[in-house]
């Protein structure tokens, strides 16, 4: 079964079992949490300020990333994901690290944030499902 097809009937089992007939399949994830709606621009400032002291702090970069000036950047330049879609099993994803996370919305049961490159991602952590999206935050 298509991705897309696997998405849209888990929202709609989701929304069977709720007696809701709130939302559409393409808004849901499935697990009740709106696609690219959970995290919003204030939750991506006090993500790219925490990064920024946390390196500052640290004075080094992870491991897939190199120091340019005084912040750190991708060594692979890109996006290689979007919102729902499942990440792919090639890109390698990081921690986010706890003062970071401190300033973030907690992630509802059953996701979790990520770090892919300079974006934070918050995902399902059964199917790898993209569920929201803070683009060129660690940047």
């Amino acid at each position: 079964m298509k991705l897309s097809m696997r998405v849209a009937a888990l929202a709609l089992f989701a929304l069977f079992a709720a007696g809701s007939e709130a939302a559409p399949p393409a808004q849901a994830s499935g697990y009740g949490v709106k696609l690219g709606g959970f995290l919003s621009e204030q939750d991506k400032e006090a993500a790219k300020k925490s990064f920024a002291q946390h390196f500052a702090k640290t004075k080094e970069c992870p491991k897939d990333m190199e120091r340019k000036g005084k912040t750190c950047r991708a060594l692979v330049q890109g996006h290689y994901w979007a919102v729902g879609q499942s990440l792919r099993k090639e890109v390698e994803t990081f921690e986010v690290p706890e003062d970071v996370l401190a300033h973030l919305p907690k992630a509802p049961e059953g996701y979790e944030y990520v770090r892919a490159g300079e974006d934070i991602l918050m995902i399902s952590k059964g199917l790898h499902l993209v569920v929201d999206v803070m683009q060129d935050v660690v940047a």
